[in-house]
């Protein structure tokens, strides 16, 4: 061969092997409309991508370069976020941050090379599109072939469905309402706790003024599987599948649990893991799991569930052929019990932890943390942080972290400059605002780092709900007492009154989402911007401040309208408001009907600044035909032990007024309730009544007022 041959020979095979580096380009077009769809018995407007819930399944295989095109057919701007994904910050496909919104008629392209293989997702990251369908799952093959084979490979998607619009539950959570309780059979009472023998717990829970507790905050009508309540997967005896469980709920948590046998993982979050063994265990949302199963020898379909942490319900997977054999039933938690060997939780910096040994934490959903700033983390954690077995139910068992095993080691160079973050995840149940720090999206400044740096976050959970913490664009290691094998991940779950402690290498320049994957938590502001200080290029925010209002709200801090009334025989009375995080405007009224006599009324409107979950000030103008006449006010608004609403002010001419009232929920859907109030002008006003929830939006009401006697008639909601 002469010299010249060798030569074209040997850029044949250059060209041929940097061809096959580079590999192949992989497109797709996802189309994202309104549907109609019908799920639990129920059409609904639902949004779809390619006309479907969920969306396709997207596959590449490692080293393909993806081009993605997405059309926005909606009437509102949308985005997708390619969750999981390593890739350019400016393809993150987060509005605001990271890029425009896509507007209704606009196609947006997305470009990036696969530099990883696993199992992922994609959704919409713009208000709470995710809960009205915009989600679907992405498989990524590694180059290679996968390591653990199968005979069979499958996606699950799990989600949440509820029939009500997503905005609309939102509100009701901001105004305080028990309805999402009610509907799933959660609501705790009096009469609920006297038979649950737990009188001393709520007497106790209420004089700390903690709501009622829960285990997810909305009331879902359907659970689903790839779309279904049920999917089936026909296998012959003895056959094996990789099925890739991706938690694409909103807020639902799920115990999985296989009823032909102990589940495998081989991959957490798309990272291939040692495999493992495990009976029941709990997925978060935005999780994903693969799981190796076999279908049993002795033939029949088995049930491979997703019960709901709250168990509201539960979706299902059927492996198989023939007779079919359901999964084991997971026990409910004793909601009522939640509080069961905790001290007086009025001062939780003083708590004897050793007590909580046991006790199913994540019942205990609804008390304000704010108190507890500069509380230590809880004793009994084990790996630097991670929540130690020992705690949980056995019955209810938590996330599998302590049993995922690396393969390989994940600790990051000690030559890496450090750079540590402490969070403190907070709620107020009382509004629903969720923090980090104390802070909403709007009100925190960025996570600031540098490319090269060791980053370590240590999350501390002072509230009784768990929360998911995904951050962007970045796998980092979740520190468990594996060591140096601890797993990689790009979501944990940090359970109720315990630290995580995550790990990553700042090595993706660019501003990256951080938050709670709950989407009613992220969207009332439990989220942070990750910014790479010494990012190449200005990036998106830089250039596009964020829009934000006083009383409109911005991003992640969203304004709700909501109202609630009564129409009596003798008189009417209500209030609407229109609140945003910290803000408030409520206009309120109250009227004498019929009786031939003098129309009474009195009107005000007041702008709130709500301080914490406890107290808020206010200013206010009222008009009235009384004794009060028409006098500007200034307040406060306060919360006293045993859940108890005061109020006090002063007006424009000096005279003060002094209100109480507290609501006793006899059983979840009947309730009495009073209110006295003391004004140095017009003298005592007082009303003592009952109310019987129908519906949602509707109930009996009976109340006696002094001024106006008694009455009858309906209760509104809205």
């Amino acid at each position: 061969m002469s010299c010249r041959h060798l030569s074209v020979l040997i850029s044949l095979l250059w060209l041929g092997s940097a061809l096959a580096a580079a590999g192949r380009t992989v497109r797709y077009d996802l189309a994202l409309s309104e549907i109609t769809a019908n799920f639990g018995g129920k059409e609904r407007r639902a949004m779809a991508i390619n006309g479907s819930i969920p969306g396709p399944t997207l596959r590449f295989t490692e080293g393909d370069d993806a081009v993605l095109r997405v059309r926005n057919d909606l009437k509102e701007d949308t985005s997708i976020h390619w969750h999981g994904i390593l890739l350019p910050s400016s393809q993150d496909g987060v509005p605001h941050v990271n890029m425009a919104p896509i507007l209704p008629d606009e196609t947006r392209e997305f470009r990036f090379r696969l530099r990883q293989s696993g199992t992922y997702w994609y959704h919409s990251h713009s208000r709470l599109q995710e809960q009205l369908g915009i989600y679907g799952s992405i498989v990524i093959l590694p180059k290679g072939g996968e390591r653990i084979p199968a005979d069979h490979d499958l996606v699950v998607v799990l989600s949440d469905w509820t029939h009500e619009r997503p905005h609309d539950v939102l509100s009701q959570l901001r105004a305080g309402r028990e309805w999402q309780q009610i509907k799933k059979g959660t609501a705790q009472s009096i009469l609920g706790a006297i038979q649950h023998d737990a009188w001393p717990e709520m007497v106790k829970r209420s004089m700390t003024r903690m709501k009622p507790m829960d285990l997810s905050d909305v009331g879902y009508d359907a659970f689903l599987a790839n779309g279904q309540p049920a999917a089936a997967l026909a296998l012959r005896p003895g056959a094996s599948v990789r099925v890739r469980v991706i938690n694409a709920s909103a807020a639902s948590y799920y115990h999985l649990e296989y009823a032909g046998g102990p589940m495998k993982i081989i991959a957490a979050d798309g990272t291939e893991v040692q495999p493992v063994s495990t009976g029941r265990f709990l997925i978060a949302i935005a999780e994903t799991y693969d799981l190796l199963l076999k279908a049993p020898a002795q033939g029949g379909a088995w049930e491979l569930r997703a019960t709901a942490m709250d168990g509201a319900g539960h979706s299902s997977l059927f492996i198989g052929q023939g007779i079919r054999h359901a999964a084991a039933d997971v026990p409910k938690a004793n909601l009522y019990k939640a509080m069961a060997g905790m001290d007086d939780m009025s001062n939780m910096g003083g708590m004897d932890h050793s007590g909580m040994k046991g006790m199913d934490h994540s019942a205990m959903k609804g008390m304000d943390h704010s108190a507890m700033k500069g509380m230590p983390p809880m004793a009994g954690m084990q790996g630097g942080g991670a929540m130690s077995h020992s705690m949980d139910d056995p019955q209810r068992p938590g996330s599998p972290y302590e049993k995922l095993r690396a393969l390989r080691s994940t600790e990051i160079s000690g030559a890496r400059p450090l750079r540590e973050y402490t969070f403190r995840l907070q709620g107020d149940m009382i509004r629903f605002v969720w923090t980090l720090d104390g802070k909403t999206f709007t009100e925190a400044d960025t996570i600031n780092v540098r490319r090269g740096e060791k980053v370590r976050f240590t999350f501390i959970n002072d509230s009784m709900m768990h929360h998911p913490m995904h951050l962007h664009g970045h796998f980092f290691r979740v520190v468990t007492s594996a060591g140096s094998l601890s797993p990689m991940k790009h979501t944990v779950d940090v359970p109720p009154m315990t630290s995580r402690t995550i790990e990553f290498a700042a090595d993706e320049p660019g501003d990256w989402m951080m938050h709670c994957h709950v989407l009613y938590h992220m969207e009332v502001g439990m989220a942070r911007v990750v910014h790479y200080e010494d990012a190449p290029e200005p990036s998106y925010m830089a250039e596009h401040p964020m829009k934000h209002s006083v009383l409109l709200g911005g991003m992640h801090d969203p304004a709700l309208f909501f109202g609630e009334g009564i129409l009596l025989s003798q008189m009417t009375e209500g209030s609407m408001s229109w609140q945003n995080n910290r803000n408030g405007l409520m206009a309120h009224w109250q009227s004498r009907i019929g009786n031939g006599k003098r129309t009474q009324y009195e009107m005000g409107l007041d702008y709130d600044r709500f301080i914490n979950s406890f107290l808020s000030v206010f200013a206010s103008q009222e008009w009235s035909t009384g004794t009060n006449g028409n006098r500007g006010m200034f307040g406060t608004r306060y919360l006293l032990p045993f859940l108890i609403q005061s109020q006090a002010s002063v007006d424009t001419d000096g005279d003060a007024r002094f209100t109480v009232s507290k609501e006793f929920h006899i059983t979840a859907r009947f309730s009495v309730f009073g209110r006295a109030q003391y004004d140095t002008k017009a003298q005592w006003e007082t009303a003592l009544g009952a109310e019987y929830i129908l519906l949602k939006d509707l109930s009996l009401v009976g109340q006696y007022h002094n001024q106006y006697g008694w009455g009858a008639g309906i209760g509104f909601r809205f």
